[in-house]
């Protein structure tokens, strides 16, 4: 067994990654097979054994760069589902919190969507309060005239307010679900690759030899 950081285990399967596609294009081009005149060597080679010789080993070292690069990525995976990380206050393991970069997406199209309602119906609101307030002023001048006292005045707010006013029905309460999200999403795109990096440092994972 070999011990290698999770770190150094992703570095390697770059690397191997570039190395396959070079092996695997080093097989076309009469590599494993070609026309040759009864009885011929092919051009570029000894004997017909050293041809079938090279064959073989281009095949043998794409097939052992794919395996190397699978035991690698498996024993990546196995130890994301098993480390686990706090990133904005929750515990998940790595393999969760490297799902969440993309899921993260959709909370904050819907964080959005939420601010967008939210700033467009309190916009609705203001208006609907500024039209309210015209008709008191108005039933106030043609109730009590000009110098009408301002306890008189409330009165006669609070009773026409009462049957006429608006109000704002927000069950869930928005804007606090709104800050909750937003302080989350924040969080977790600010520190989610911090967090993964230490995390991919100080792990161990063994590869078989």
């Amino acid at each position: 067994m070999t011990q290698m950081t999770v770190t150094d285990a992703l570095a390697e399967l770059t690397l191997l990654e570039k190395r396959i596609e070079s092996a695997r294009a080093a097989l076309d081009g009469n590599t494993l097979i070609t026309v040759i005149e009864i009885g011929k060597v092919p051009t570029g080679y000894k004997s017909r054994q050293d041809y079938t010789t090279q064959a073989r080993a281009a095949v043998q070292k794409v097939d052992a760069l794919i395996a190397r690069r699978r035991m690698i990525k498996r024993a990546i995976v196995l130890s994301n589902a098993s480390i686990t990380v706090s990133v904005a206050g929750q515990e998940m393991t790595v393999a969760e919190a490297i799902e969440m970069k993309s899921f993260i997406l959709y909370s904050e199209a819907v964080m959005n969507t939420m601010l967008l309602v939210y700033n467009r119906t309190r916009k609705d609101f203001d208006v609907a309060q500024a039209r309210v307030k015209e008709r008191l002023d108005k039933l106030a001048m043609e109730v009590l005239g000009k110098n009408a006292a301002s306890e008189k005045y409330q009165s006669l707010a609070d009773s026409f307010l009462a049957r006429e006013g608006v109000e704002l029905l927000d069950p869930i309460e928005l804007a606090a679900n709104i800050e909750q999200r937003q302080t989350f999403v924040e969080e977790f795109q600010s520190t989610v690759d911090r967090v993964l990096s230490i995390s991919n440092a100080r792990t161990m994972i063994e590869i078989p030899d």
